[in-house]
């Protein structure tokens, strides 16, 4: 029988406290307890740790750690964390943790009385708690607190260097605010870590998004959902903060677009199949719509406003022409000896509004390149979340899509480029952008040019991607990684 500690673990020297209760098995190493604590306080792992019997670890008679840190300590009295028990280390009284020896995040351990364990219980169980954690690399308690006191105040002179500076460094999925505590989510990814299958939670599922299968409703969130794909390729900790994000913004949600909804969003492409017809259309000796075909697209979709011109010409119409190659790559229409065809999966789409609306939700990431396609569903994310930009050269998607795509390892292809930026972003992007702003037609609708506000429905069609069985075929994302 496996012995139960409850330990309450706080950080020293912040107000208001930051705290964690965690149950444990005893029997786990501190090793074991070192994960436990990262992920139940949000740490992100970047920095060297130590736990010692002393709240200042140059007085401690006893050190445990990693043995690749011995270079940075005096060895006295160390022993590797892998081998000493969580029980043991706390049999004489509280220890310390000690995590980011720059920024000195102190976490005081106190170990109430040992109690034998009857039955299955979880390794670790979060019991409670308060607050978020604290930032990585913010400076400590002392620079921390003096960080939140300038956020909270909008006229102090370094208010949008720190912001500017938080942004980047927490990324799209921290808890937005110091109170945030969510229980559900530290304690999904401290299950999925210790391996610990949660009647509830489907015990292959790396997202900690999907319910076991005998549970499994028409509401929830299906195995092959693109949602849980993504989630799956994101580091722990930050996978722990994506559960967060969408629990707070609704994106588990069911999705339910009405009928009349689905027809407006995908008006454009039905209008294009339509166009091309059972038997093709014959394009110009250059290779472009026909002017009248443009024309009748632009004047049937509301598109047509005096910027464009006389949008008679796809090549200076940029509404069609994006239309046109966005059903392109989707594989609904292609060239064939002069003339714009239906392809198969066009003429399957062409059935009616729902067998259109499928091929626009599961195919959007089709054709894309392994690091497109993260891209893509980080893209999709910003949009089903609902938020709004309040033009389209303020809007800043980009960072979240950037974010996404440095924790997921990738990197910018220029040569000498060390960082994303909103044009390499927006040239990744650009093709699920396509989708995007072609979807809609008529007052209200998405349509062109892109609206400063948001069509609310987008953030449906978004969110359909996302349920949907669009995943990510990188061939090293599946629900069984």
């Amino acid at each position: 029988m496996a012995s139960m500690i409850t330990l309450h673990i706080q950080l020293e020297e912040i107000e208001p406290p930051i705290v964690r209760e965690l149950q444990v098995n005893g029997d786990l190493s501190l090793a074991d307890l070192h994960t436990a604590i990262q992920l139940a306080f949000g740490w992100r792992e970047q920095h060297l740790h130590l736990f010692v019997d002393a709240q200042d670890p140059r007085r401690a008679t006893r050190h445990w750690g990693d043995p690749y840190q011995l270079d940075e300590l005096d060895p006295t009295g160390f022993r590797p964390e892998a081998e000493v028990s969580i029980a043991a280390a706390v049999d004489g009284g509280p220890i310390w943790y000690e995590y980011d020896f720059g920024d000195g995040w102190t976490h005081r351990i106190t170990a109430s009385a040992q109690a034998t364990a009857i039955g299955e219980l979880r390794p670790v169980t979060l019991v409670g708690g308060q607050r978020r954690g604290p930032i990585e690399d913010s400076g400590g308690a002392w620079g921390y607190t003096e960080k939140l006191a300038i956020l909270a105040d909008p006229d102090h002179p370094e208010h949008a260097e720190i912001a500017e500076w938080v942004a980047e460094v927490t990324g799209p999925w921290f808890p937005p605010t110091p109170e945030t505590f969510d229980v559900a989510a530290i304690q999904a990814e401290l299950d999925d870590y210790f391996g610990y299958r949660a009647d509830e939670r489907d015990p292959l599922d790396l997202s900690g998004l999907l319910v076991a299968d005998d549970l499994h409703g028409p509401d929830d969130l299906a195995p092959d959902a693109l949602l849980a794909d993504f989630a799956s390729g994101l580091p722990a900790g930050i996978r722990s903060e994506f559960r967060q994000y969408v629990r707070r913004t609704g994106l588990l949600d069911p999705v339910d677009v009405s009928p009349e909804v689905r027809a407006q969003l995908v008006a454009p492409f039905a209008w294009l199949l339509d166009a091309v017809g059972p038997d093709g259309l014959t394009l110009t000796q250059a290779g472009w719509l026909p002017p009248a075909v443009v024309r009748g697209g632009m004047t049937t979709l509301g598109w047509h406003e005096p910027r464009i011109g006389s949008s008679t010409r796809e090549q200076s119409t940029p509404p069609i022409r994006n239309l046109r190659d966005a059903a392109t790559r989707l594989g609904l229409v292609r060239k064939l000896r002069g003339r714009l065809v239906r392809t198969g999966h066009g003429h399957r789409a062409a059935a009616g509004t729902d067998a259109l609306w499928d091929a626009l939700t599961s195919r959007i990431l089709h054709a894309l390149s392994p690091g497109a396609q993260v891209a893509g569903a980080a893209l999709l994310t910003t949009y089903a979340d609902g938020r709004a930009a309040p033009n389209a050269w303020a809007d800043e998607r980009w960072r979240d899509v950037a974010y996404a795509l440095d924790v997921c390892g990738w990197e910018p292809r220029g040569e000498g480029d060390d960082r994303f930026d909103r044009g390499s972003i927006g040239g990744i992007t650009l093709p699920v952008k396509f989708v995007l702003n072609s979807l809609g037609s008529t007052v209200g609708a998405t349509g062109w040019p892109p609206p400063h506000a948001l069509d609310p429905h987008l953030a449906d069609f978004a969110r359909a991607v996302l349920h949907g069985p669009a995943g990510i075929r990188s061939g090293s994302t599946t629900r069984y990684r």
